[in-house]
This record gives structure tokens, C-alpha cells and sequence, in this order.
């Protein structure tokens, strides 16, 4: 994450969690739960605060951070109490794991007291960085920032690793660039950093949705793999006589492996409307262009986007695509959360 992200950040936390009273809202909640813990203390409802406290938390936008925005949040002790993430804890706190109304009270204070720390650091940094950050610059209104990061398999740790995803990016970047009528030059390197490579591209929105889509759909493909190897491990650690069973699995995998990409490449031809007939050199950029995204991913890399934070009004077709793309986004996390625990469980 650099520096204008973070401070974009201290941003945020200031109109998304200071201005909506999140931590009023708690704090009004936990408060009726300690006057009901009290002995002989006549009950008070609180579906009311808990309904209201909800409702702000589902509408907390954590889909337009990045995923290094949401690391740094998680830190803060603020990203797990909002979202999905806070409702769930809530729900666990009132109604699925209640030990007594004392306990739900002390952990929602817990969760308060959290909120309030990771407000005041993030107060802090917006403080210390006040008039040393300069925003980002955006060529065109409409750009979308992709963040590569070799991590994984996908890491570069010589000029030969340097050369090979190089190449492989090139592919992809000219693949999907001109499925859109652009030119590999199109998609410019505005950015890098050091530790694990990192590196920044500049698109069109265009570019970014196609490019998201098809990471959307090449974790679904790793989803269903992960799930049918789980099942063919589950079955050898049975020790049946029979292993055939576990191998065939093994096998099935690879196969939905291979169709699923192909797949990703013919239904992502088929939605850019590409012509056998006077576009063949766009449809094998592009078949290529998948492939090696695909292999990327599979391989450990990571990319993450990073949209500008005003509105665009004068496109509304790129307004349109940036709020798709927000979706996207949020879908593809999910699924990674999703993933990395399927994997988790397998080791």
C-alpha cells in the first residue's frame, strides 16, 4: 500500500465509521445489554439499536478499498466489526453463542473499545501526513489502476523468472487490450515497488472489467478443483481397497481444470461480441491473453484494482462499468476468502 492509499484510508474511516456513529451505535447497544445484566433490573428491548447498528454495518462500502486498504482496516480492529464480517459477530454475540446478557454486553464493549483505538491511530496517521501526500494522477477520467503482485509460484527471484512473467504479462495486457480496440501500449506500467514485486498498470475501465471478469471466473474454476481434490483426499485417508476411486477424482479435477478454461476464454469472446470472420488475430490474443491470466492466478499471483474515488458524470457508460466493477470485486475477495479456506482445511 503506498502513501496516498493510506491516507485515502484515514479518509474513509473518517466518513465511513466517524460520521455513520458506528461506534455510537455500538456503544448504545452494549449499554441496554449491561442495564439488562443488572439483578432485578427491568428488561429493556434493543431489536430496535441492534436493527439500526446492522443496517449501517451491511452499508459500510468495503468493496471500494483495496486489498491492502482491507489488511490495514483488519489491523485497525475496525474491518472485522463492520460488513458481513460485524453482522455475523453480532448475531453470534446476541443470539447463537450466548453465555448470559453480562458476557454478549462485555464482548460488544470489547468490540467498541476496538473501534475506538483503531479511529484514533488511523486519526493519528491523517495527522502526520497531512500536506506530505499528493494524490494520484489519473491520465483520463476514465482509469482503473491493476496492481500485480508476483507472489507465490508467481514470484520473481531472478532476471530469467523477470523475462519469463514479463513475457507472460505482455501477452496479457496485448491480448485483452486489443479485444477493446487498444494497443498493448495502452496499458502503461505507472508504478512498482520493492519486497514482493509489485507492479502498477494504468487502464481504461474497460480493460480493468474484462480483466476482473475473467479472475472472477478462473477462481470459480479453482473453487470446484479445490472442492473434488478435497473430496479425493477424504477418500484415501478411508485407506479403502479400492484407490482407483481417489485417482479417477484426481483426474475428474484436471479435466474440469482444463474446460473451465476454456471455457473462461469462449464465454469471455462471446461477451466482447469478437468475430471469427475479420477479428481471428483479436480472439487468439485474447485466447492466450485468459490462459496466461489464468496461470498466474493459479500460480499464486495476485491482482487487485484500485479505482479513483470520485464519481464519473460525464460517461455513463463508464460510471455503469465502474459500479460493475466494484461488484466484481467484492465477489472475487469473497471467493478468495472462500478458496484460501478450502485450502487451509486440506493441509
Amino acid at each position: 500500500m503506498n502513501v496516498s492509499e493510506l491516507f485515502d484510508l484515514t479518509h474513509w474511516v473518517m466518513d465511513k465509521i466517524v460520521a455513520t456513529q458506528i461506534p455510537q451505535k455500538y456503544q448504545t447497544l452494549q449499554q441496554i445489554l449491561q442495564q439488562n445484566s443488572r439483578p432485578n433490573q427491568k428488561q429493556q428491548p434493543f431489536e430496535t439499536q441492534k436493527n439500526d447498528l446492522t443496517e449501517t454495518l451491511k452499508n459500510v462500502p468495503l468493496r471500494k478499498l483495496t486489498k491492502d486498504q482491507l489488511l490495514f482496516l483488519h489491523k485497525l480492529g475496525i474491518a472485522q466489526a463492520v460488513g458481513d464480517e460485524g453482522i455475523d459477530v453480532i448475531e453470534d454475540i446476541l443470539y447463537k453463542n450466548v453465555i448470559d446478557v453480562a458476557t454478549s454486553a462485555q464482548k460488544l464493549d470489547q468490540i467498541h473499545q476496538e473501534i475506538i483505538k483503531g479511529i484514533q491511530k488511523s486519526d493519528q496517521i491523517k495527522a502526520g501526513l497531512k500536506g506530505c501526500v499528493f494524490e494520484e494522477e489519473y491520465e483520463t477520467e476514465n482509469e482503473v489502476l491493476i496492481r500485480v503482485s508476483f507472489t507465490g509460484h508467481a514470484t520473481m527471484s531472478n532476471v530469467t523468472d523477470f523475462k519469463s512473467w514479463g513475457n507472460i504479462w505482455y501477452e496479457i495486457g496485448r491480448g485483452i487490450a486489443m479485444a477493446h480496440d487498444s494497443s498493448p501500449e495502452d496499458v502503461k506500467i505507472v508504478g512498482a515497488t520493492k519486497g514482493s514485486i509489485i507492479i502498477e498498470l494504468a487502464v481504461i475501465v474497460s480493460i480493468a472489467t474484462t480483466t476482473s471478469g475473467i479472475i472472477l471466473a478462473a477462481l470459480k474454476v479453482a473453487e470446484k478443483v479445490l472442492d473434488i481434490r478435497k473430496k479425493a483426499e477424504e477418500i484415501r485417508n478411508l485407506k479403502l481397497k479400492n484407490t482407483k476411486l481417489a485417482s479417477d477424482m484426481e483426474k475428474e479435477a484436471e479435466k474440469e481444470k482444463t474446460a473451465g478454461i476454456e471455457e473462461i476464454a469462449t464465454e469471455t469472446i462471446k461477451k466482447l461480441k469478437l468475430k471469427k470472420e475479420g477479428e481471428g488475430d483479436k480472439i487468439n490474443a485474447l485466447d492466450k491473453a485468459v490462459k496466461n491470466l489464468v496461470s498466474f492466478i493459479e500460480s499464486g499471483g495476485e491482482v487487485d484494482f484500485i479505482m479513483p474515488d470520485k464519481e464519473v458524470e460525464s460517461d455513463q457508460t463508464a460510471s455503469d462499468n465502474y459500479n460493475k466493477l466494484g461488484v466484481t470485486f467484492q465477489e472475487i475477495r469473497q471467493l478468495e476468502n472462500k478458496i484460501k479456506l478450502i485450502e487451509d482445511t486440506s493441509t
